[in-house]
């Protein structure tokens, strides 16, 4: 009102007190307005540019997570200022009550909002731990840890928010954790899931993205939750396991494999000359060894052993890719070419074979 006041002593005092009250308030506003751009547009951009160069990257990261809240602040408290300005003396003290603790909740709102877009601060602590705890740093304890800190920020303004508003938050709190007690001493599976995903997350047996095998459960990890573990097979089925299931039971990580095995029996048949053997395993090995795909330390073809049905020579080898596309277009190839070179040599496949054994009796019973 003293800014009113103030212009009724100028050459616009002739205005009515009305049009001086809507023409300070739009004043005010277009201060606030450019206040808000000012600040969105050089100021906040200057402090992240500085703390960049002084190398204060969490500080860095506070200032674009408050990059986008502190203008909207502004903008409210420009809001709480210019409304009570207005004439409008009949809802004056309904709306003077709503700017007063719309002004007390706007900061704290703002601060959660900033927070919330600050979780690139997990990743300046998942990096300190990493050095002086030795923990790798992978995506499934970054999920983790992106969501416990969004829920504590979360938690904090509205417990900020509803004791503004006056509601009993000591008390609700108070009975939250009792809430909280009985419900624990119910739910003691669940405790122990949760204390099994933070074993899994200092383990690290897998992180997301790999593919891993936990007891007839084979697919990609999608996410690791607090409770549960998600893997998605390869019929795009959805398994969601128990952490406390993976932790007991034997996991293969199949994401780490360097090399996958291939290996098979090929079986010939007994009409196979020793010479048509030999040259073949011999050719066989050159060719598995010569292959840029294949670990040729790793190269074995030998013959193990007779069955019923022929001979059998095992081949083993290491293809040196690890995806599972690219090892299966390797397979295919290798499988072609095996074929290829057991018919050059004049060998044929071994098949196994059944005979049948047939009785007829005559009409006195005795068999024929």
């Amino acid at each position: 009102m003293d800014l009113i006041a103030f212009f009724a002593s100028t050459p616009l005092g002739f205005l009515s007190q009305t049009m001086l009250s809507i023409l300070v308030a739009a004043l005010v506003a277009l201060l606030f307005w450019l206040a808000s751009r000012f600040c969105k547009g050089w100021l906040m951009p200057k402090l992240c540019a500085m703390a960049e160069r002084l190398h204060l990257h969490s500080l860095c990261i506070l200032f674009r997570g408050f990059t986008k809240p502190v203008p909207i602040l502004i903008l409210v408290w420009g809001l709480c200022t210019v409304l009570p300005m207005l004439p409008l003396p009949v809802f004056s003290s309904q709306i003077s009550a709503l700017c007063r603790t719309l002004s007390h909740i706007a900061p704290i709102v703002c601060a959660g909002w900033g927070l919330w877009n600050s979780t690139g601060l997990c990743d300046n602590v998942l990096n300190n731990l990493s050095t002086h705890l030795d923990l790798k740093t992978n995506a499934t304890l970054r999920s983790v840890l992106v969501k416990t800190y969004r829920v504590l920020v979360g938690a904090f303004v509205i417990v900020a928010v509803l004791d503004i508003l006056g509601y009993p938050v000591t008390g609700l709190i108070t009975g939250l954790g009792l809430v909280g007690l009985t419900v624990s001493l119910a739910a003691q599976d669940t405790a122990s899931n949760l204390f099994s995903g933070l074993m899994l997350l200092l383990e690290r047996p897998f992180s997301i993205g790999d593919w891993i095998t936990v007891d007839n459960v084979d697919g990609e990890v999608e996410d690791l939750t607090f409770r549960s573990t998600k893997v998605r097979a390869l019929d795009n089925s959805l398994y969601v396991l128990p952490n406390t299931t993976v932790t007991k039971a034997v996991v293969n990580n199949g994401s780490t494999r360097t090399k996958r095995l291939y290996r098979f029996n090929l079986n010939l048949t007994f009409d196979s000359s020793r010479t048509q053997l030999e040259s073949m395993m011999s050719r066989l090995t050159n060719q598995l060894k010569s292959d840029s795909v294949i670990d040729p330390d790793s190269v074995v073809v030998r013959v193990t052993g007779f069955s019923e049905s022929g001979i059998s020579i095992l081949v083993n080898a290491y293809v040196l890719r690890k995806g599972l596309d690219e090892f299966l277009d390797v397979q295919n190839r290798l499988n072609l070419d095996i074929l290829d070179l057991v018919r050059d040599e004049g060998l044929h496949f071994a098949m196994k074979a059944s005979r049948v054994y047939l009785e007829s009796q005559t009409s006195d019973g005795k068999n024929a």
